[in-house]
């Protein structure tokens, strides 16, 4: 799995050349970067279950109570790994709903989630949270609550889509945004494109559902209507 240790270095190395000290703030955040990408290479690999906090540790190249000061727990650790992807999320989400084109403000925001995915090698940790929700009441929570969060947002843009308009869906939302989301999910969790299919043939693919189950009616919105309508 690709983690994001090289980019804690460079920040490390960009400070010695620079000469400038970073901040109590930025060492903290550096060292959470480190600990959770240490956490999710020991979890795909072992399985939140196989995966100690010892060997989270060794993986991270911190001891015990360094590592401690900032997690109690891997449930902590999971639960802080679900907010940055919330936080990663709505960057996300604030690109998709300022796209007047409602279909293609989806599409942006599925081939996002599917790029995301395939370049991070993410697909196993995204099986190990699956596997661990059906039996850690924890886990499941944060999990759930997350998705919820996501639902929501997809239920709330699409519907303000529908009352413009914009859209004529094909099924009631609360059927259909579920649906959409296991479709745009388990594209993303097979990470098809490692399996020899192009990321623009799995875009064509991902166009082609939205626009079948959405029904867009040719009417668009203005860019700051669709943007005042999403912020509220």
């Amino acid at each position: 799995m690709k983690t994001a240790f090289g980019n804690i270095e460079m920040m490390l190395e960009a400070e010695a050349d620079e000469g400038r000290a970073l901040s109590r703030a930025e060492r903290r955040e550096l060292q959470v970067q480190r600990i959770l990408e240490a956490a999710k290479t020991c979890f795909a690999r072992e399985g939140f279950q196989g995966a100690s906090m010892q060997q989270i540790c060794a993986e991270a190249s911190m001891s015990p109570g360094a590592l401690y000061r900032y997690f109690v727990s891997k449930e902590a650790i999971i639960e802080e790994i679900c907010a940055a992807a919330q936080r990663d999320d709505e960057i996300k989400f604030a690109v998709m709903f300022d796209n007047p084109d409602v279909v293609e403000g989806m599409v942006f925001g599925a081939m996002a989630h599917i790029r995301f995915v395939h370049e991070t090698g993410a697909c196993a940790l995204i099986a190990q949270f699956h596997a661990e929700a059906t039996r850690n009441e924890a886990v499941r929570a944060t999990y759930c609550n997350h998705m919820t969060q996501v639902r929501t947002l997809f239920l709330d843009y699409l519907g303000a889509a529908s009352e413009r308009g914009e859209i004529a869906p094909l099924l009631e939302l609360e059927t259909l945004v579920p649906a959409l989301m296991a479709v745009i999910q388990g594209i993303a969790s097979n990470d098809l494109p490692s399996n020899g299919i192009a990321l623009d043939k799995l875009e064509t693919i991902v166009r082609t559902v939205l626009v079948a189950m959405l029904r867009p009616t040719g009417r668009t919105a203005r860019p700051a209507e669709t943007s005042s309508t999403a912020a509220g």
